[in-house]
């Protein structure tokens, strides 16, 4: 029994749990609900580039105007790409995507630092051909999915300053 009749962490406020677990790494559930956040977001990305471009097609003849039917593999193009994009820079810049901002995670290298770009570029890839990698983190005894095996990355809780 700990002071003030507390018995398990989950009995603790949720600011302490969260500060007790502050760069620890980052287990399969948190990190596959930031995963679901930035699908999300990703998804909803690319529906804002797909009204673009036919909005650019209206305003080009908008007398035959038709909705834009891409095929299947540039569908699979502008997806992966703007995947692409989107982890890379958000993680060369602020070490976390939306998702990881939600959850509190951040991706850093093994030394505990920032991931500069072509580290944060080849992770992205990684995540984009492979996404499946992640599985790995529910089996690897030191949370790391096939990505972070690969590009020497580490993914910890890490909230913000005040967030707590």
């Amino acid at each position: 029994m700990v002071a003030g009749g507390i018995r398990r962490v989950s009995d603790l406020p949720p600011a302490l749990q969260a500060h007790m677990v502050q760069g620890a790494r980052a287990g399969f559930v948190s990190r596959m609900l930031a995963n679901v956040i930035d699908f999300i977001g990703l998804f909803v990305a690319l529906v804002i580039e797909y009204l673009c471009v036919a909005a650019a097609v209206f305003l080009w003849n908008p007398r035959s105007f038709s909705f834009p039917a891409p095929s299947l593999i540039v569908a699979i193009v502008v997806g992966s790409v703007t995947s692409w994009i989107y982890f890379a820079v958000c993680w060369m810049t602020t070490g976390r995507t939306y998702g990881d901002f939600v959850l509190g995670l951040r991706v850093i290298d093994r030394k505990g630092r920032r991931v500069h770009a072509a580290r944060a570029s080849a992770r992205a890839a990684a995540c984009v051909v492979a996404p499946i990698g992640i599985v790995w983190v529910g089996i690897d005894r030191r949370s790391r999915s096939v990505q972070d095996i690969l590009c020497g990355t580490v993914v910890i809780y890490d909230w913000p300053h005040g967030a707590l």
